[in-house]
């Protein structure tokens, strides 16, 4: 009898190009350029799709680039005159961008590709405040121009460019002055941003909500929804809970995952820690104890394609379908049509509106301190004025009877 070949390499789904070493458990990434066949090994799944986008074998190495012969220059700006915009971009890019979150590199290099190629031809010594100003006005016409536009401003596209500035005067010409001034920021205004809905959902009001959402595939999205509203978290914390994190009987889920969705709002990968960088701690009270219980209940801890970036482990999330992750498109379908039903929709919408509603809950009860626990904010200026609304006054009647009771006692 024939003995099964095995198979040694395995296509990591939603990730053309990338495979998985079943022999190292090690991610190959390959890739085809003018013909000819490039691959290299890695031991994070990160870092072979950033090789696989930044890749270029005509990209000029540090080394070539550190050591071109800079020349006098009749130019203000510096005195690298030997240096391209675009070439200082490509670099920046392969030795900066690529090593930051796959994400957050996504975003810098869709927001930067639409804005850069204007000036890509320029040298750096020829890159300064009054050709910007030029530049950003151009922008600024055509957007206008544009009726399907929906930008109502370049300022994150001028911080970026500050970004990649500074780390080329840093790095390369100490004599570069970085351009973008605030001047820029001012010509780059395209229109009026409308003004976000400071309202903050109540107790009553999230009940409503609650109670319209649709409860098919065993109460999943009355689950996530409540869950979602206990932890005071994004809709990536328990979009991204898998099973290990949640402990019954030390009645605590650790939230220290969050899944990262990508453009078309699909599943793209779990995040091992979450957007302030420190795990977090969130209490199970009874009613989340049921939900937990019937979670574990409807586990399919062998049915996920995804796997743990940093252990190789298959993914095991508490909310699924089929076990597989939900997509962000899916969560704000199913709220916003809750929302409507509920006669709450458009004073709120998408999913942020639990995170709020829940410390502003807490805050009106408990107090400032209490709400920017339970959410896991750093900052109590942002608990203070973005996510929750001012203290009552029966806080302010409670706390100064307690200080009259208590100078009583002493009496």
């Amino acid at each position: 009898m024939t003995k099964a070949k095995r198979i040694r390499f395995i296509a990591i789904k939603g990730y053309s190009g990338i495979f998985k070493d079943t022999s190292s458990d090690k991610y190959v990434a390959r890739k085809m350029i003018s013909g000819k066949r490039y691959n290299k090994t890695f031991k994070k799944l990160s870092e072979a799709i950033n090789w696989k986008n930044s890749f270029n074998p005509s990209l000029q190495s540090i080394d070539e680039f550190k050591n071109l012969q800079p020349k006098k220059s009749k130019r203000l700006n510096g005195v690298e005159d030997e240096y391209t915009f675009k070439q200082v971009w490509e670099l920046y890019d392969k030795l900066h961008i690529s090593s930051i979150l796959r994400q957050s590199a996504t975003t810098i290099r869709k927001r930067m590709n639409s804005f850069f190629p204007d000036f890509a031809h320029l040298r750096m010594v020829d890159l300064n405040a009054k050709v910007l100003d030029d530049i950003i006005k151009l922008k600024v016409e055509k957007a206008k121009d544009s009726t399907s536009s929906k930008r109502y401003n370049f300022d994150l596209e001028l911080k970026t460019l500050r970004a990649l500035c500074n780390w080329y005067k840093e790095n390369y010409d100490e004599i570069f002055v970085t351009p973008v001034l605030k001047r820029h920021f001012a010509y780059g205004k395209v229109k009026t941003k409308k003004s976000v809905s400071k309202e903050k959902m109540s107790l009553e009001e999230f009940k409503l909500f609650y109670d319209c959402l649709d409860d098919d595939f065993n109460m999943l999205w009355k689950d996530f929804a409540e869950t979602h509203f206990y932890m005071a978290g994004r809709a990536q914390e328990p979009a991204g809970l898998q099973h290990e994190k949640v402990c019954l009987d030390k009645e605590i889920i650790r939230i220290s995952d969050v899944t990262v969705w990508g453009d078309n709002k699909r599943f793209l990968y779990l995040k091992e820690c979450p957007k302030n960088k420190e795990d977090r701690s969130v209490h199970i009270n009874l009613r989340l104890k049921t939900i937990m219980s019937r979670r574990i209940k409807y586990a399919l801890p062998n049915s996920c394609n995804y796997f743990r970036e940093s252990t190789g482990e298959r993914l095991n999330f508490v909310f699924h379908i089929n076990g597989q992750p939900l997509n962000k498109r899916a969560i704000d379908y199913r709220y916003n049509k809750a929302l409507k039903k509920a006669g709450l929709f458009p004073k709120f919408s998408a999913t942020h509106i639990l995170r709020k509603a829940m410390a502003n809950v807490v805050r009106q009860e408990l107090g400032l301190d209490a709400a920017q626990a339970v959410g896991g904010w750093k900052s109590r200026e942002v608990v203070e004025k973005i996510y929750t609304n001012p203290a009552p006054s029966s806080l302010n009647v409670k706390a100064v009877s307690l200080v009259e009771k208590m100078l009583k006692d002493l009496e």
